[in-house]
């Protein structure tokens, strides 16, 4: 939970997406090095609704080899996975395949979080989605 957190600091959120969803934890030398969670959407999409790295180990590829962990897990059954995310993080998730743009929830942080989200230097306020194509 205290990594998860670190992606998202809303207890309860991450309860209900864990409800509902899959959780996925990447070891390395039997320590957590990243977890994910992902939600079904529909019988075509999946939502990747959270990853986040142990500090010591970022930087060092296992968020990417997490993505395509789960990309290759669920090409099978499904056609794209959806990410919501703080403009920080956009370059990294179009550099790992999600490289189209759906959407932006206007003001989703600041609706949903009793408290301020800050990612980096920047205050959340909008959530921008984009899609990977899983079928490639």
């Amino acid at each position: 939970m205290d990594l998860l957190l670190e992606a998202d600091p809303s207890k309860d959120m991450i309860n209900d997406y864990l409800r509902d969803g899959e959780l996925f934890v990447l070891t390395y030398k039997e320590t957590i090095a990243c977890v994910a969670v992902v939600k079904k959407i529909d019988d075509e999409t999946i939502e990747l609704k959270n990853i986040a790295t142990k500090e010591v180990y970022r930087g060092q590829g296992y968020g990417k080899k997490m993505l395509k962990y789960l990309a290759d897990n669920y090409k099978q059954k499904y056609k794209k996975m959806l990410v919501g995310t703080s403009e920080n993080n956009i370059p990294f998730y179009v550099k790992q395949g999600f490289d189209k743009y759906e959407k932006t929830i206007k003001n989703y942080f600041e609706d949903n979080y009793d408290e301020e989200i800050i990612d980096g230097d920047l205050h959340c306020i909008d959530m921008y989605y984009y899609s990977k194509d899983l079928k490639n």
